[in-house]
């Protein structure tokens, strides 16, 4: 039997990864079990605010997107997630440059027009997301919680 090869050390030896994706964090963009990513080394594509990456937690590894990138660490959630994360960038080893959605769908480049798009939107559902979430709390305020 021979030991895993870890995702660092195939991005040291071919510069890019193609996996399955696993868990629905990054939904809908990238569903559990069916998308395909490429992700290649930081050090070729550097990670900027709006990228998805690849980075080490724990004894696992996490594809999430950046949210904004500070001087030591980037404040990373997945696309389908409330709660932020802080990511050391030494531990963000890889960018996302493609997927495949579906075992059917075509490749959507980082950059392309459907990506573009997709941010764009995703943008505008965490603000409809925000202010849905204040209106309910103000209701609360105003009305009170019903049992």
């Amino acid at each position: 039997m021979t030991d895993p090869v870890s995702y660092e050390a195939l991005l040291r030896r071919d510069g890019k990864v193609i996996t399955h994706v696993v868990g629905d964090s990054m939904r809908p963009l990238l569903r559990d079990r069916e998308s395909i990513v490429i992700v290649e080394d930081v050090k070729r594509v550097p990670p900027q605010k709006g990228d998805v990456v690849l980075y080490r937690a724990g004894s696992g590894y996490v594809l999430h997107r950046v949210m904004r990138a500070d001087a030591g660490d980037f404040l990373i959630r997945g696309d389908n997630t409330l709660t932020y994360e802080r990511v050391p960038k030494a531990d963000v080893i890889a960018t996302m440059t493609g997927y495949y959605r579906g075992p059917h769908s075509r490749m959507i480049a980082r950059g392309e027009f459907c990506d573009r798009f997709y941010r764009a939107a995703l943008r505008l559902i965490r603000l409809a997301r925000r202010v849905q979430a204040r209106i309910r709390r103000a209701a609360r305020s105003l009305f009170g919680r019903r049992r």
